[in-house]
C-alpha cells in the first residue's frame, strides 16, 4: 500500500494536467512518467480512485487512464467492477466518467490540499 500512495502522489499532478487539457493518458505513459511498470499501476488507480477522489466526492479521475489499444481503461476502472456491463454500457460509463473528469475545474486545489507541485 506504501508504494501505491506513493507511485499516487508521483501520478496526480500528470493526471491534473491531462484532466485540464481533457487528454487520456495511456497506462505506458503514466507509467513511465513515474518511473513503474504498467501492470503495476492498477493498485495505485484504484487508491486514487477510491480514497482521494470518492473520499472527496470528486470526479473519477483514475478514469482518464487507458489502454494504448482499445482506449478504455482497464475492468476494474468502477469501484464495483464491469462485469456486469454489456461492451455499449462499459463504453459509455466510461465517456461519462471521462468527460465529468474533463469538466471539473477545481483540480489544481487538490493538489494543493495534498501538497503536490503542479506540472
Amino acid at each position: 500500500m506504501k508504494k501505491s500512495i506513493e507511485n499516487a502522489n508521483l501520478a496526480l499532478p500528470y493526471l491534473v494536467y491531462s484532466a485540464k487539457w481533457k487528454e487520456t493518458l495511456t497506462y505506458k505513459e503514466l507509467a513511465g512518467k513515474i518511473n513503474s511498470h504498467p501492470r503495476a499501476l492498477s493498485y495505485m488507480l484504484g487508491y486514487i480512485r477510491d480514497e482521494i477522489c470518492r473520499k472527496r466526492e470528486l470526479p473519477m479521475l483514475s478514469v482518464i487512464v487507458v489502454n494504448s489499444e482499445t482506449r478504455l481503461p482497464g475492468d476494474d476502472f468502477l469501484p464495483e467492477g464491469t462485469a456486469n456491463l454489456s461492451k455499449e454500457e462499459y463504453e459509455e460509463k466510461f465517456i461519462e466518467l471521462r468527460d465529468e473528469v474533463f469538466k471539473y475545474s477545481k483540480w489544481d486545489e487538490l493538489l494543493k490540499e495534498l501538497d503536490l507541485t503542479p506540472i
